[in-house]
């Protein structure tokens, strides 16, 4: 009876010895799984910070282009001004240029050819304010005060039909005594003028009377000085 006993106590001290080694080659295999895990968790943080400090790139990167992007706008904005500037200064600027090409042949005009007499009073761009209305005001491009009349000029870049009807219109009006009542006494001789003006509209400034000066082969000259004088007689 003992001798099965002690066999059966050898059978378990066996088993239990196999169970030793099979938990310690558990725990050494856990343990290395355990490792390979905390090397794979390692890499996978260092793999997002890898990630996050990317993302902080490109969000610096996406600062940096939006700025840029309003520096551009705000760039174009300001040279889209200085451009329509630039536009503007060229228009005013052709019809300053007319007008100065012009202005010293008038000087010319209104005493050998138109009979104003030698000049009293010769000025470029004249602004006036109405004598009975002083909130209203009118630049006058160009005015020959002579002994025996004023040389009211008209001068256009560009001339069209409705330009010379408004003059004409401000003539017929009798305003320029309101703008100059100082020489309410002195006949008024129109002009209008450009560099150059088509045969209709010269047509129409002889029929109202109105003389027309433009460029000819030399220097400018009177169009149509015999029909106004014709049409005046």
């Amino acid at each position: 009876m003992a001798t099965i006993l002690e066999e059966r106590v050898d059978v378990v001290e066996a088993r239990v010895d196999r169970l030793e080694v099979i938990f310690g080659q558990f725990m050494v295999q856990t343990g290395m799984a355990i490792q390979r895990m905390d090397r794979t968790i390692e890499r996978l943080d260092r793999s997002i910070e890898r990630m996050d400090r990317t993302i902080e790139r490109m969000d610096r990167s996406i600062e940096r282009i939006e700025a840029t992007i309003v520096e551009m706008k705000a760039e174009a904005t300001s040279e889209r001004r200085e451009i329509n500037k630039r536009w503007g200064e060229l228009a005013r600027k052709q019809g300053t240029l007319v007008e100065d090409l012009i202005a010293p042949s008038l000087r010319r005009i209104a005493r050998d050819e138109l009979g104003c007499g030698d000049v009293r009073f010769f000025a470029e761009r004249v602004l006036r304010i109405r004598s009975d209305d002083p909130s209203r005001r009118r630049e006058f491009d160009a005015l020959y005060v002579g002994e025996f009349a004023v040389l009211l000029n008209e001068t256009k870049s560009s001339p069209r039909a409705e330009d010379a009807q408004a003059f004409l219109d401000f003539l017929r009006s009798g305003e320029f005594a309101r703008y100059f009542p100082e020489y309410r006494d002195l006949p008024i001789v129109p002009v209008f003028s450009s560099l150059y003006l088509p045969a209709d509209l010269v047509t129409f400034l002889s029929r109202n009377r109105i003389y027309a000066v433009a460029m000819g082969e030399e220097a400018m000259q009177v169009l149509n000085r015999d029909q106004v004088q014709q049409a005046a007689a």
